[in-house]
């Protein structure tokens, strides 16, 4: 027992055994059961009763002072050591948090080398495309597609079975418009994949586990970009996270990079390496933003759960030095164009759907999604494409 504690004991057992004095209620057994439960030592209650004759004696005499009476620097020195005491505590609790992320980060680390390393095999269909030059390409933006999610309400309806219709219908769309300006290379920016658990109620919605929900959203990707991928020069991926794919429901509880978006680049370098004109990209800069070029034309995308579209083009023109001349925003579930300082604002809706919080907060909208033609000077047309 530290220096603190016996103060405090020995404050509460002398003010026990004065209350036994005056109190014939309080019985030996009270004080020897408060010794055991304080200090774990096991008293039987007649050596506490034959013990406290002499300390009676004592205090009558004067010869024992009451614990509560410290002088000063005594006082002091019991400050101190509860200082010490506390900083140990603090210490000893942060040692514990950190050593819990780096634990989170090991397992993490290990879910990823399982799925890239063991279970993705190189896809060995053939890709046979011609080159060819146009003046337009293709800024395909395919977000919030909420894979493993199940919604059957009275306005809509998805499952993995309908996404995956979803997922074909937009590629198709994707074609059509390439045909009809005929379009040299496709861009397509990727985001949040996942429905995620990040509400209760999606949680009780998912009929499938992250894993699942991974997987599957993966070969279907997949499969669009091999399809598409006979009909572009080259194609550009882009990943922008969301908020839906972290691993963890509360995000004050999520690690930087504990996001299931950031292994599909991997899962499709892996799947895909053998089609020399697909490019599977980096975001060098910031992980959660993708910043690239198309024919002279700065463009940033994120999936937007961080910004505005009235105040993007601004924050990331100060953050970065550069102005934007396209911005790719999803997150809000819906399709729309906003010009902000002569930047052209894009956002895109979800392959999902409304779903049952979106509901129980009184927002609806149909599954959509975007497909921009961008020439040497800017956007030439944008397509709101229906999914339904």
């Amino acid at each position: 027992m530290d220096d603190i504690n016996k103060v405090e004991f020995l404050e509460q057992q002398l003010d026990l055994l004065k209350r036994k004095q005056k109190d014939s209620n309080i019985e030996w057994q009270d004080i020897a059961d408060f010794r055991s439960d304080y200090n774990g030592e096991s008293e039987h209650r007649d050596t506490i009763r034959k013990g406290s004759k002499l300390l009676y004696e004592y205090l009558d005499a004067g010869w024992v002072h009451e614990p509560t009476s410290m002088s000063i620097s005594e006082s002091d020195e019991i400050i101190r050591l509860k200082k010490e005491r506390q900083k140990l505590s603090d210490a000893r609790v942060e040692y514990n948090r950190q050593i819990r992320q780096e634990a989170r980060k090991e397992s993490y680390s290990e879910m990823v080398k399982r799925i890239i390393c063991e279970n993705v095999e190189p896809t060995d269909l053939k890709v046979q495309y011609h080159t060819f030059n146009s003046n337009t390409d293709l800024l395909v933006h395919l977000t919030d597609i909420h894979t493993g999610i199940e919604i059957n309400t009275w306005n809509n309806t998805f499952n993995q079975d309908i996404l995956k219709e979803r997922i074909e219908k937009f590629t198709s769309e994707i074609l059509k418009i390439r045909d009809l300006h005929k379009s040299e290379n496709c861009y397509l920016v990727i985001g949040e994949i996942l429905s995620g658990i990040i509400h209760n109620n999606l949680r009780l919605q998912n009929n499938m586990d992250l894993m699942e929900q991974f997987k599957y959203v993966s070969e279907l990707i997949s499969a669009m970009l091999i399809r598409i991928a006979n009909h572009f020069n080259n194609i550009y991926v882009y990943v922008t996270p969301g908020n839906h794919s972290r691993i963890s429901p509360k995000k004050e509880d999520a690690l930087d990079g504990e996001n299931m978006d950031v292994l599909l680049p991997f899962y499709l370098k892996a799947r895909l390496q053998n089609i020399k004109n697909i490019d599977i990209c980096e975001n060098n800069i910031d992980s959660e933003i993708a910043m690239f070029n198309i024919r002279g034309n700065n463009i940033f995308a994120s999936h937007g759960h961080k910004d505005a579209p009235a105040s993007v083009v601004q924050n990331f023109t100060m953050m970065f030095g550069i102005k934007p001349d396209i911005v790719l925003l999803g997150h809000r579930h819906l399709n729309g164009l906003t010009t902000v300082y002569n930047a052209k604002v894009i956002e895109s809706g979800c392959c999902s759907g409304t779903d049952q919080y979106a509901m129980s907060i009184r927002k609806t909208n149909r599954p959509e999604q975007t497909i921009s033609v961008v020439g040497q000077d800017g956007l030439v047309c944008l397509y709101d494409i229906q999914l339904d």
